[in-house]
């Protein structure tokens, strides 16, 4: 078995990098969309966050995506959370009327008999924080970097995987959460409500801000949580002979651990000082570089070559993962993974 998976490791390598599937005229398509003026910042709760999130659906079935078996409402979960009022580009507080937050959620069957019943979560959120307050120019956050990038990312491995006739080995949950400019509001919910059981989740894999190129270079990026577990060494294996690599000396990188939806999946209860959690990470290009909160968070300020080319390599990983046969573990001794 090992012999297989060293040697579909290497086959995945090759299928991303000689037919890409996704390219940047996808990218510019899907992120100007939901980075548009006209989605007035996909503030949460809005008709345009719900349009946003009818859209990722009707993406996740072009994809070939099912929707999660245990779901009646066909892609999305829609759930009440209290409306919020942004003080700020980082500060808000909330109000006493409810609004719907919808979740999207895809599932790509595994083909394994052995491991098609473990899930691989991928996850981004969809949301942003809507129109700048006394601003009399330019007021809208158009969320293009934070975060139509990862839900671009989310729906361009999905395509990838479709494209290249490749099954999964464990199954693959595609997760665009809406709430979390808002405090993780979506991916806790999904947590606390979960369609598969929490200790049948291999992994959670995140996606945030991967439009930028000029703060780590072509084919680089970061992982929130690296020394967390042994996932950024599993990332470091696949790339190896790649030419894409895993950055692992940002020191905010160790901060932005609990700042993305990657942390509703690590930190699922805390009991005696030691937390109950699945792995996770986010995956990015940017940290907090000046456009992010900033109605300057424009679709023309993005690298879509470069872009497109991590999600391509972003998609063999992600099959790797969902063969190989190497648990992913904590190695910070205060955490441990659900039983």
């Amino acid at each position: 078995m090992v012999t297989i998976v060293l040697l579909l490791s290497v086959n995945l390598k090759l299928i991303y990098a000689q037919k890409p599937s996704v390219t940047p005229d996808n990218l510019k398509e899907w992120v100007s969309f939901l980075a548009s003026d006209q989605m007035l910042g996909r503030r949460n709760g809005s008709p345009e966050m719900e349009k946003a999130a009818t859209w990722i659906a009707g993406k996740f079935q072009e994809m070939g995506l099912k929707p999660v078996i245990t779901l009646s409402s066909g892609y999305s979960i829609i759930f009440t959370a209290p409306s919020v009022d942004f003080i700020s580009d980082y500060t808000f507080t909330s109000r006493q009327n409810e609004v719907n937050e919808r979740n999207v959620i895809g599932l790509l069957e595994g083909s394994d008999q052995l491991l098609k019943d473990e899930y691989i979560i991928l996850s981004a959120h969809f949301d942003h924080i809507g129109i700048k307050r006394g601003s009399k120019t330019d007021s809208i956050y158009n969320g293009a970097d934070d975060n139509a990038a990862g839900t671009a990312t989310l729906i361009g491995i999905a395509k990838a995987i479709k494209e290249s006739g490749i099954k999964p080995g464990r199954s693959i949950i595609f997760a665009a959460f809406s709430g979390e400019e808002s405090g993780m509001r979506g991916s806790r919910n999904f947590v606390a409500n979960p369609p598969v059981p929490v200790n049948r989740i291999y992994a959670d894999l995140n996606f945030e801000m991967t439009g930028h190129s000029e703060y780590l270079g072509k084919n680089n990026f970061y992982m929130t949580g690296c020394r967390m577990s042994n996932l950024d060494d599993l990332v470091g294996e696949y790339n190896k002979g790649t030419g894409f690599q895993l950055v692992d000396t940002i020191q905010m990188a160790h901060m932005l651990f609990g700042s993305s939806d990657n942390i509703a999946f690590s930190r699922i209860s805390v009991k005696d000082g030691i937390t109950t959690g699945i792995p996770s990470g986010t995956f990015a290009t940017t940290t907090m570089g000046p456009h992010v909160h900033n109605v300057t968070d424009e679709v023309g300020l993005f690298d879509f070559e470069n872009m497109a080319a991590l999600i391509n390599h972003f998609s063999g990983l992600v099959l790797w993962f969902s063969i190989n046969k190497n648990e992913v573990e904590w190695t910070n001794p205060g955490f441990i993974k659900p039983k």
